[in-house]
């Protein structure tokens, strides 16, 4: 009797702090009804072709097997965070059949139009095609157009199709890499498309020497390519090169660093790269215990800075840069770690356990305008989630500030506060009573968010584990 009213006066005690959190706030949350979502298949949501009476998640389905899917899915939501409609279009089949396929990325293209890029190969037909397939909210259809196309000797020899866009929207680069052994010379084909019409606004073919192969690419924010180009060789440095309309030239950044993938950013009209690397030669703790900025114009680095916290993750997979905010001559950038979590084999068991990645713990690094580091600001304990559907956090701008969204148990933040452990009276706390509930398991999906700037608003993902994953979209509104 007494674990009884423990319990009773529990759940009054939740629910009375639920009404007056609730009114004490403000906020008004209203959630659409829950729909069916493949949390491990459905890759890279983004909302897209958001105004203020639909919005648009688009998902993309690339599995193969014996169930294997491969389309694009479309939904559209109306004013109350309902599904009204699910447009769905499948990557084309190539002649004779046995068609194998990639998803290389997608992109919104203003508010009435988006972009979805695949390879679509075949030892049957001999050919490994590159696909945009543009949705256009006129007309509510896709229309799929061939951007480039090459010959192949079988679906083993297809290219290696990197898509990748500048961060602010402008340029949309599309990287071939011919397949080659290590005995002959890379060629790279690159297409440089307008970030918002697709037109192609420069093509370039470009061979490298032996002795290195092109690992990824970013794309700056004036447009032009950067590749980083990694040894076979354990005893040499990695190096990047930066390919422009006009030209190409190789970028030896130090001595004795081995880079991480970069990440563009610009102060104005200059383009700097921001990377993670550790030294490769002398003692080193991990593989991410620096932070470079490089300066692209003069060909320097600016600092690189030695940085703690991701090292102490002994299973760390990589260091991902998600978001850089400039603001009073200080460089604020965002990261988190994708950490390494898949069980031991246990003795008697057969085969190996299936891969498994969480992300976090995450960190918002300060820097000058000299680039030298200045802060070190961990987020919460606790604010991780599960790769790759579950960033860590998320970011938006909205009512003149950024906010930050961690989820669940830790809520929704004004950057400054959290970083700061301010606590903050309308910032939203997500511990509602239909969250927490036996045998119901919820996740907020961090990096879905979204603004409506007219009605002031706040828009929220969620999935909800039942017998089954489910997704819903709520709006907060009068948040402060």
């Amino acid at each position: 009797m007494k674990s009884i009213k423990n319990k009773v006066q529990q759940l009054l005690l939740t629910t009375l702090l639920f009404i007056f959190a609730s009114q004490l706030y403000g906020q008004k949350p209203a959630w659409g009804a829950r729909f069916d979502f493949d949390v491990k298949n459905e890759l890279e949501p983004k909302l897209v072709l958001v105004d203020n009476y639909n919005y648009y998640l688009l998902t993309v389905l690339n599995t193969t097997g014996m169930m294997a899917s491969n389309q694009i899915l479309l939904r559209k939501f109306d004013q109350k965070n309902n599904l009204v409609e699910t447009i769905k279009h499948r990557f084309p089949e190539l002649e004779g059949g046995g068609t194998l396929h990639n998803f290389l990325g997608s992109f919104d293209l203003g508010t009435d139009r988006a972009v979805v890029f695949t390879q679509s190969y075949s030892s049957k037909a001999k050919r490994d095609v590159i696909y945009q397939h543009v949705f256009d909210k006129a007309s509510q259809q896709f229309t799929s157009t061939i951007i480039t196309e090459y010959p192949i000797a079988s679906a083993y020899k297809s290219g290696d199709v990197a898509v990748k866009r500048s961060p602010n929207g402008s340029r949309i680069l599309l990287h071939y890499k011919v397949p080659a052994s290590k005995k002959e010379a890379e060629i790279n084909h690159l297409f440089a498309l307008n970030g918002q019409t697709l037109a192609v606004e420069w093509q370039k073919e470009v061979q490298f020497d032996l002795g290195f192969f092109t690992r990824s690419l970013v794309v700056t924010n004036s447009g032009n390519a950067v590749l980083l180009r990694i040894p076979y060789s354990y005893k040499l440095d990695n190096y990047l090169v930066e390919i422009t309309a006009q030209g190409q030239k190789d970028i030896i950044v130090g001595e004795n660093l081995k880079l991480h993938d970069p990440y563009p950013f610009s102060i104005g009209d200059q383009d700097y790269l921001l990377a993670f690397n550790y030294p490769s030669k002398g003692i080193r703790r991990g593989d991410f215990g620096h932070l470079m900025v490089y300066d692209l114009k003069s060909g320097s680095i600016l600092a690189n800075n030695e940085i703690k916290g991701f090292n102490s993750e002994i299973s760390i997979e990589t260091a991902l840069v998600r978001d850089v905010l400039l603001q009073n001559d200080e460089i604020y950038v965002f990261t988190e770690a994708k950490v390494d979590v898949t069980p031991k084999p246990t003795p008697g068991t057969m085969g190996f356990p299936e891969k498994k990645f969480l992300f976090g713990p995450s960190f918002m690094f300060t820097l000058g305008f000299d680039g030298k580091l200045k802060k070190t600001s961990p987020f919460p304990k606790g604010t991780i989630g599960e790769a790759e559907l579950f960033q860590s956090f998320g970011l938006v701008q909205g009512n003149g500030d950024l906010f930050v969204q961690t989820g669940l148990y830790n809520g929704f933040f004004k950057w400054n506060y959290l970083f700061n452990n301010e606590e903050l009276a309308r910032t939203i706390s997500f511990h509602f009573y239909d969250d927490i509930r036996p045998g119901v398991k919820v996740r907020y999906v961090n990096q879905l968010l979204h603004y409506f700037r007219d009605k002031d608003q706040f828009l929220f993902a969620k999935i909800t584990t039942t017998d089954k994953d489910q997704m819903s979209f709520g709006t907060f509104s009068e948040v402060k």
